[in-house]
């Protein structure tokens, strides 16, 4: 990479985080909570607008760095894996458009097209293509320029995640031929981006996001939906154990296990053993855990592949290892860890692990007091510690083997030069996925309903729900016991 200073820049549907890496290494890593409607399926919707907030949180942040790397969503390019006859660039350059042709309705000319090469012999090569439209990318030229920045290159956010896989390889020795699947928690969507032997194959995305969950309990404690974000990541008055919340968590759940399975059912041979994920829902520690009980493989957070004990690195692969990924440098190569170091490393991120499950554990030990209430203590004792136990709960109310799209060289600044649209929607390199949904039902069947299980035969969470049911009623039969109190001292005062 020619610049030794480059800020990556991820703009979600509900945040924008900012990477700022300097000689390789992360120097500082942010976020800002982008304005309502801004971007809608990672495309930025008003430009001008976004050039303004873009330009005021770079200087909000005494970000000085001009040079940006933008992560682009794959919904707003073509990613695809090639097999061609060995042959020389400029025959590429001619032929690299006939291979997005069953992808692009529209003039393949509006498009511009780049590749890495991922193998080849004698014979044959192997590339990773890309196909972005000249608008788009005209879009972002002047995103930068509007913003007082120098866009230096585009590249797709899957390509960004691939080259964190392939830092992870190395430092952790892991076999090149290693697949992946990754979870991408959303705001308006779930994806999983598979990568056949470390390399981006397909995106398989799931609807609603994130946002579904705020909207409900926003809908559930009538809080503005922004309100509701911070409630249930803060899982405020325990509202991740609402009823309407675990359906939500449980249908999202069984979505992406289908999704994991349609895939190994695709790809037998594949290696895939761990889910990894990152996002804002990622921090929804509930979602996590019905998460791990549905999958048949373990689930972990993407950061457990960072190779460092940076608070600030955990927090963004976390969030946006997009922003990170798409400022390496692909030819960057680094040397595997040490025995003491991926102990010390084990131990960073065992001791985030701890402290969540301490979390856990004093919950669980609230629910079984509530048990206790019910089996000997007094009504008046009872009473006492169950409105002490509410008031508790109300008070704690990211050879080649990459793409970068680079900006052409002396490319015209009128954007109607090119005349181009932005990829349709429903032409997404992964719209041969759209049929997936049908595909992966195999039959129009559903197994029986069982109350243990939700409606597909996954076994529920039981213990939770066991706790709820039992604290419940307690509640009513304490309520109970005192209307006959009541009612009998009445009777004795009519007597009297």
């Amino acid at each position: 990479m020619k610049n030794t200073k480059v800020v990556g820049v991820d703009i979600g549907d509900y945040r924008i985080k900012v990477s700022y890496m300097v000689k390789g290494s992360i120097k500082k890593f942010f976020y800002e909570n982008v304005p309502d409607n801004a971007v809608r399926g990672g495309m930025i919707q008003f430009w001008d607008a976004m050039a303004d907030f873009l330009k005021n949180t770079f200087k909000a942040h005494g970000i000085r760095c001009r040079n940006v790397i933008f992560s682009v969503p794959v919904s707003g390019v073509y990613v695809r894996a090639v097999n061609l006859p060995l042959m020389t660039v400029k025959q590429l350059e001619l032929n690299l458009p006939f291979e997005f042709h069953d992808y692009i309705s529209d003039n393949t000319d509006k498009y511009f097209y780049d590749y890495a090469v991922i193998d080849r012999n004698d014979k044959n090569m192997k590339l990773l293509a890309v196909a972005c439209s000249k608008e788009l990318i005209q879009k972002y030229r002047n995103l930068a320029r509007n913003a007082k920045l120098k866009a230096v290159g585009l590249v797709p956010d899957v390509i960004g995640i691939q080259r964190i896989l392939g830092r992870y390889n190395q430092l952790f020795d892991v076999p090149k031929d290693k697949d992946y699947a990754i979870l991408d928690m959303g705001d308006q969507s779930f994806k999983i981006h598979f990568y056949n032997h470390g390399v981006y194959d397909v995106t398989r995305s799931l609807e609603p996001g994130g946002y579904s969950f705020a909207e409900t309990i926003s809908g559930i404690t009538g809080t503005d939906v922004h309100i509701a974000r911070i409630s249930e990541e803060e899982n405020v008055n325990d509202i991740q154990t609402h009823d309407k919340l675990i359906q939500l968590y449980e249908s999202r759940a069984v979505e992406i296990m289908r999704a994991l399975n349609f895939y190994s059912y695709s790809n037998t041979a594949n290696t895939i053993d761990t889910l990894y994920y990152f996002g804002g829902s990622g921090n929804i520690k509930k979602l996590i855990e019905i998460l791990s009980e549905t999958v048949n493989i373990p689930v972990k957070p993407l950061s457990v592949m960072d190779g460092s004990l940076d608070k600030d690195m955990k927090t963004c692969f976390d969030l946006s290892p997009q922003s990170y990924g798409v400022s390496m440098d692909p030819g960057d190569e680094v040397a595997a860890l040490s025995e003491e170091e991926l102990y010390k490393i084990m131990k960073f991120h065992e001791s985030f692990e701890s402290a969540a499950g301490v979390d856990r554990i004093k919950k669980d030990g609230d629910a079984s007091l509530s048990k206790d209430l019910s089996e000997g203590a007094m009504l008046s004792s009872g009473l006492e510690k169950l409105e002490e136990k509410n008031g508790d709960q109300e008070s704690g109310a990211a050879e080649e083997s990459d793409v970068l799209v680079k900006i052409p060289e002396g490319a015209p600044t009128d954007s109607k030069m090119y005349g181009g649209a932005a990829p349709d929607e429903g032409e997404k390199l992964h719209r041969i996925e759209d049929s997936d949904e049908i595909l992966v039902r195999l039959d129009d069947s559903e197994p029986g309903y069982d109350d243990r299980t939700d409606s597909y035969g996954v076994k529920r969470p039981s213990e939770d729900k066991r706790i709820n049911d039992e604290s419940k009623a307690v509640q009513e039969s304490t309520l109970k016991t005192i209307e006959e109190l009541t009612e009998q001292l009445n009777r004795g005062n009519s007597d009297i």
